[in-house]
């Protein structure tokens, strides 16, 4: 990957923890309508981790020399579906290969010191997501669906 390729890729990460976060937050505030209150807690807890994310990657652009017209891929924001079913909108959201993208584009940054340690903090960021997600994913197949749902209320 080149450098530019990397850096369009980093630019790429904004608009998509934009779109991520705003998709959460609408989740987070249909599961408390629900009563799920914990998993809106949770959904709302991703919201804003997905938005500091974002603006990490706008701030480190700027840091490496970016201009705001330059900046208008990863201000975009990435559209993500809008489920109203707690399954879906966690299977949907459960996505694995994302540790390795991140990986990937970490060593592209291998001589920019900071940008790789951002990138690194949300690689562990992402392995808890996965974990997270996985764990509620398991309750899901263990409780039964109903049992899961009033578990999180």
């Amino acid at each position: 990957m080149t450098k530019d390729e990397a850096l369009k890729q980093f630019a790429e990460l904004g608009s998509v923890w934009f779109g991520n976060s705003k998709q959460h937050f609408a989740f987070s505030a249909y599961c408390r309508l629900q009563g799920w209150n914990k998993l809106a807690d949770k959904w709302k807890e991703e919201a804003e981790e997905e938005w500091d994310e974002a603006e990490e990657v706008l701030n480190r652009l700027v840091e490496l020399g970016c201009k705001p017209a330059d900046l208008q891929e990863a201000m975009k924001t990435t559209e993500f579906p809008f489920y109203d079913d707690p399954k879906k909108q966690i299977e949907s959201d459960f996505q694995p290969e994302a540790v390795k993208q991140l990986s990937e584009l970490a060593v592209a940054f291998n001589d920019d010191y900071p940008t790789q340690k951002l990138i690194q903090k949300w690689i562990d960021g992402e392995k808890d997501h996965m974990a997270w997600e996985a764990q509620y994913l398991n309750f899901i197949e263990k409780l039964g669906y109903d049992n899961f749902l009033i578990a999180m209320m």
